[in-house]
């Protein structure tokens, strides 16, 4: 995976992340960030090479907010529900 911040300025963030297969994860991260309620938008879209690459950005609501402590935090969100999700799975295969 490989990501390449494209604009960074108060309150927002626009970044571009070359992935096998991005939809999945970052629609995952997009879900999650929008229950933030200092989000006002987060959202992506593939770029020109379409499979490979997305665009992604998160506008802040307030300009003093940092996009980067928001997608940190939802991120270990998504990293407890993975591990909760993986170890109910086990706990049922054994």
């Amino acid at each position: 995976m490989l990501i390449n911040i494209l604009k960074k300025e108060k309150g927002y963030i626009k970044f571009n992340i070359k992935a096998t297969d991005p939809h999945t994860l970052f629609n995952l991260l997009r879900e999650e960030l929008l229950k933030d309620t200092e989000v006002d938008f987060a959202g992506y879209w593939r770029d020109e090479s379409f499979y490979e690459s997305v665009i992604f950005q998160v506008k802040m609501k307030k300009k003093t907010a940092d996009p980067l402590v928001s997608i940190d935090s939802a991120l270990g969100r998504l990293e407890k529900q993975s591990k909760e999700f993986i170890e109910l799975c086990k706990a049922k295969i054994e």
